[in-house]
C-alpha cells in the first residue's frame, strides 16, 4: 500500500514556491526540484514526504492555477449585466489573464506535460471550465442553436488564445492597446458567428438573466 502523503505548511511552501519560480521563469521549463527545495530551505528528499514525485508537485501546482484563473473570469461577473456586457466581461477576462500572469499561462498552456497521467480531479476541473464558457456563450445567445454558440466558443477561445501567445512571446507592438484590440475583435467575431445561420436570427439576449455558475470545488 502506498504511503499517505503528509500536508501542511510544508506542502503549501513547496506549491507555493513552485508557482513563484513558474511566474518568474515565464513557464514551468527550468524549474526543477532541487530548486524548489532551495526555495523552501530544505533538501530535495524532503519533498518525497508530500509529494510522490515532482511531476505530481507540478499537477499540485497546476490545480492552483486552474482556481486562480477561473475566480479571475467570475471576479467581474454580475447577473444585473445584460448578456453582451456580461460576455465581453468574460471575453475580456480570457485576455487578461494571460497578460497578468504569462508563466502561469504557459505552464497550463503549453508547457509539456504527460497528459497520459493527468488526475483525475485535473481533468474534470479543465472540462468544467470549458463547459462552463460554453454555457455563458449559450445564455448570452439564446436564439443561436447550442452547436453554433458552442462553435462560436471554441473560435474565439483559439483567436484570443493565439494573440496572447503572441505577446507572451513577445511579439507585440510597443505601446499598442493589446487587450483593447483583442477583446474588441474579439466581440466582433462572436456577433459574426452566432449570425452566420440563415436558420436563426442570431445575435444577444436583451435583458439580464440568471448567468451559469463556475464551481471550482466538490
Amino acid at each position: 500500500m502506498a504511503r499517505r502523503k503528509r500536508t501542511g505548511p510544508t506542502s503549501e511552501r513547496f506549491v507555493a514556491e513552485t508557482l513563484t519560480l513558474i511566474g518568474e521563469r515565464g513557464g514551468s521549463q527550468g524549474v526543477n526540484l532541487r530548486e524548489v527545495s532551495r526555495r523552501v530551505g530544505c533538501a530535495h528528499t524532503n519533498a518525497c514526504n508530500y509529494f510522490a514525485s515532482f511531476d505530481d508537485l507540478l499537477w499540485e501546482a497546476f490545480r492552483r492555477v486552474l482556481r486562480e484563473y477561473g475566480e479571475f473570469l467570475a471576479q467581474e461577473l454580475d447577473d444585473s449585466l445584460v448578456p453582451e456586457e456580461y460576455l465581453r466581461r468574460v471575453v475580456a477576462s480570457l485576455a487578461a489573464f494571460p497578460m497578468e500572469h504569462p508563466g502561469w499561462y504557459r505552464f497550463i498552456g503549453r508547457d509539456p506535460l504527460d497528459m497520459e497521467r493527468i488526475p483525475a480531479d485535473v481533468l474534470e476541473t479543465v472540462t468544467r471550465m470549458k463547459q462552463w464558457l460554453f454555457d455563458i456563450f449559450g445564455a448570452c445567445t439564446p436564439e443561436v442553436p447550442d452547436h453554433v454558440a458552442r462553435d462560436a466558443a471554441n473560435v474565439v477561445l483559439a483567436y484570443i488564445d493565439g494573440e496572447t501567445f503572441n505577446l507572451i512571446n513577445g511579439r507585440a507592438v510597443p505601446g499598442e492597446d493589446i487587450g483593447g484590440r483583442v477583446v474588441g475583435n474579439a466581440m466582433r467575431l462572436i456577433k459574426v458567428l452566432v449570425n452566420e445561420d440563415d436558420a436563426t436570427s442570431g445575435g444577444f439576449a436583451r435583458t439580464p438573466r440568471s448567468y451559469p455558475r463556475l464551481a471550482l470545488e466538490g
